[in-house]
């Protein structure tokens, strides 16, 4: 059950409406009331929108939403899955269900929302399962074709991946380009890649080989180096000995072979002792321990370099095929990594025998080893990865096998996909599989249209049926009736002859027994509806509107939710009592009033509740009566209100001239004596109460006119029949 409408915006004539506080919240039963052009049928439109689920055409940028009893908002969004069943009548729903064949005398019409023939339909049918048969038999044939060529082409793959690993069928290849479909270029391979797979395929299983390892100069190795080079002997060096390292050296060695012993084994001349003191002074304790030191240095650079000349790396052939070229690229590199290296250590070795021959020159420009202890430690690493790789496929050799295999099975899926547009070709026939599908179920449809025309054509002429007795009700006699003509029109019988000139009044009472009928079909369940009825009358006479009111009582009153509105305040006093009857027995009612005013100089329109001079009286000349005087007694600015007297003031005078003088209100002279008032009058009622234009009513928008117009008025009632205007002032006084 819908509560409120929290906002209309840019939808006709509610430019933007929003709910207030002081509005009454919607019941089961609703009645609206309102003048022509008030903004009724916008409203209605509203809620219709829910029942076709689209906007119209013209109303792009509309916003609508409705607050159901549980504060659950329905919008403009939500048109297509609305929570509640919508049935709305109202002039659309006449426009889309009933299409006269013609506006002449004797006219023919379609009934519903049908708009071609019957017969035609039957041909056209017939020409359908002609043009879908001929299409499914081509689609089928497309199907065969690529078909076949598939087929062919995943055998011959197959072929190929049985002679390395049988069998192998195309079975198994279908589930690998199942697998590979949704990223099938990873796993293309390169021409080396493929080589390297089908070696490791064909290959026997080797032995594991043992890692490479060398042990390279330490960080503090080098320190120790650099150190000892760039030392000097701290003793009393002799100048002549420093200057000449041979020199130097000759006599270091003689000193040693001429220990205890007096003469020179040379020349045999004596040995001073001044002299072999003073060399033994040059040629230290300390010098000795820094000779032994440069040795040890010396021994240890020899030792490194006689691993890296004994450094025993295996053979190409001793590695699995895949890994030969990957391990000889590597294996180059450090060939070419440990030459640099071993110069370097030739180079270090003789400038240690250089600081040997002479320990009191520092030597410094040491080569730099760290870049190419670095450079042989990563390329040994490379050569033991390569080895560590190898002797897992030596432990898992099977494993591996199949492992190559994937790779190629995927490899050639990968190739076949791109070579044949392989999915493309499955989504092609897939396509066409789908439509021949689709194409055999409008096949059935349209054989299941076909048979049912027949049926159809009954369930009209039984609709017809009901649609004559609301008729009747509404006319009280088969005044009107409508009669099937061939498969799918309709003429109309009035009083038993050929209905000519058809009134808007016959019209709408044609269309609102179709609507009642609608309501009875099988899509809808009454108790569940919200129910929507404006102004289901037009120029009928009372009997007519009170048949009318009577069908509605007793038709709808079990819908989920009510709402009427309407123009005709008989037809509106009618619903009324009905509906105040209704609330006395327990049911919930409310009553509310379409206005069409102005704000901020555009026309709007406007919902509130019912005034009281409306809900009370069955009079709209009592609420003219209020609204007259309502302004009179507080003078107000509001252009609201002075956009809206002159046709209130309009609709007053023809009331009371029509039973105080059987007149209309261009005779005013029976009423006002004065012409000069009477012009005045005629001018504000006639040329602004039909609102020619929003421009026009804007100029003559006057207070002071206003205020003497209506007093005019209200002088000339009071003077000519000042009972009857004691009468209108006291229900004016009740209603304050």
């Amino acid at each position: 059950m819908i509560k409120r409408i929290k906002l209309i915006k840019n939808f006709g004539l509610f430019k933007d409406f929003r709910w207030s506080e002081n509005i009454s919240e919607f019941k089961k039963y609703n009645l609206i009331y309102g003048w022509n052009y008030s903004g009724k049928t916008t409203l209605a439109r509203v809620f219709r929108n829910f029942e076709v689920q689209a906007l119209p055409f013209d109303f792009n940028g509309s916003e609508f939403v409705l607050i159901d009893e549980n504060g659950n908002e329905i919008d403009q969004n939500t048109l297509s899955s609305p929570p509640y069943h919508f049935r709305v009548f109202n002039v659309d729903f006449i426009k889309e269900n009933l299409y006269w064949d013609s506006q002449e005398a004797n006219p023919l019409f379609v009934l519903g929302e049908k708009d071609i023939r019957l017969e035609k339909k039957l041909e056209a049918l017939k020409k359908d399962l002609e043009k879908l048969s001929n299409d499914k038999e081509t689609k089928n044939n497309e199907i065969k074709k690529l078909t076949d060529e598939i087929e062919k082409n995943l055998t011959n793959k197959a072929r190929e991946l049985d002679r390395m690993k049988p069998p192998y069928d195309k079975r198994k290849f279908k589930k690998v380009l199942e697998e590979i479909k949704y990223d099938f270029k990873k796993f293309y391979l390169k021409e080396s890649e493929v080589k390297n797979l089908y070696r490791m395929l064909s290959s026997d299983n080797k032995k594991s080989i043992p890692e490479v390892s060398i042990n390279t100069i330490t960080e503090e190795f080098t320190n120790r180096l650099i150190h000892a080079l760039e030392k000097t002997v701290i003793s009393q060096i002799i100048d002549r000995l420093k200057e000449n390292p041979r020199l130097n050296n000759w006599i270091k060695e003689g000193l040693e072979i001429h220990k205890g012993k007096k003469r020179c084994e040379f020349c045999g001349g004596p040995l001073l002792e001044e002299r072999l003191e003073q060399y033994e002074k040059h040629f230290s304790k300390e010098y000795d321990e820094f000779l032994k030191e440069l040795n040890m240095l010396k021994n240890q650079i020899d030792n490194y370099r006689n691993q890296v000349l004994y450094l025993k790396l295996p053979s190409e052939d001793q590695f699995y095929p895949h890994l030969e070229d990957k391990y000889l690229e590597v294996k180059n590199k450090l060939a070419t990594v440990l030459k640099d290296y071993t110069n370097s250590l030739d180079e270090i070795i003789n400038l240690i025998n250089k600081k040997i021959n002479n320990p009191f020159e520092k030597i410094r420009n040491i080569p730099d080893l760290n870049i190419q202890i670095v450079q042989v430690n990563n390329i040994i690493n490379k050569v033991n990865k390569l080895i560590s790789e190898h002797n897992s496929i030596s432990e898992m050799y099977k494993e591996e096998q199949e492992k190559a295999f994937k790779e190629l099975e995927r490899h050639y899926a990968s190739e076949f996909v791109q070579n044949y547009n392989y999915f493309e070709q499955e989504e092609k026939i897939d396509q066409l599989k789908a439509k021949i599908i689709e194409i055999k179920d409008q096949i059935r449809e349209k054989e299941k249209e076909i048979k049912g025309i027949e049926a159809e054509l009954s369930d009209i002429s039984k609709a017809a049926g009901r649609i004559n007795n609301y008729l009747k009700s509404i006319f009280g006699k088969e005044h009107l009736i409508i009669q099937p003509i061939g498969r799918e029109k309709f003429q109309i019988l009035r009083n038993g002859e050929k209905a000519k000139n058809l009134s808007e009044g016959e019209k709408t009472a044609i269309a609102f027994s179709y609507f009642l009928t609608r309501l009875e079909d099988k899509e809808t369940n009454i108790s569940n509806t919200i129910v929507f009825i404006d102004d289901p009358i037009s120029s009928l006479d009372s009997q007519h509107l009170y048949n009318t009111y009577a069908l509605i009582a007793s038709k709808l009153n079990d819908c989920n939710q009510l709402f009427i509105s309407t123009h005709n305040l008989e037809f509106f006093n009618l619903i009324k009592d009905w509906m105040k009857r209704m609330r006395e027995q327990g049911e919930k009612c409310r009553f509310y009033l379409v206005e069409r005013i102005t704000k901020n100089g555009e026309e709007i329109s406007s919902l509130k509740n019912l005034p009281n001079t409306l809900l009370k009286y069955k009079s709209e000349y009592h609420f003219l009566f209020y609204k007259i005087k309502s302004f009179n007694d507080n003078l107000s600015t509001d252009f609201d209100s002075l956009y809206q007297l002159p046709n209130i003031v309009r609709r007053f005078l023809e009331a009371f001239m029509g039973f105080k003088y059987s007149k209309g209100i261009d005779q005013l002279e029976y009423l006002i004596d004065d012409e000069s008032q009477r012009i005045m009058i005629d001018k504000f009622v006639n040329e602004l109460s039909h609102q020619q234009s929003l421009q026009r009513s804007l100029i003559h928008n006057d207070l002071s006119v206003t205020k003497r117009v209506i007093e005019i008025v209200l002088n000339a009632v009071k003077t000519k029949d000042p009972e009857h205007y004691k009468t209108l002032e006291e229900i004016y006084n009740e209603n304050k």
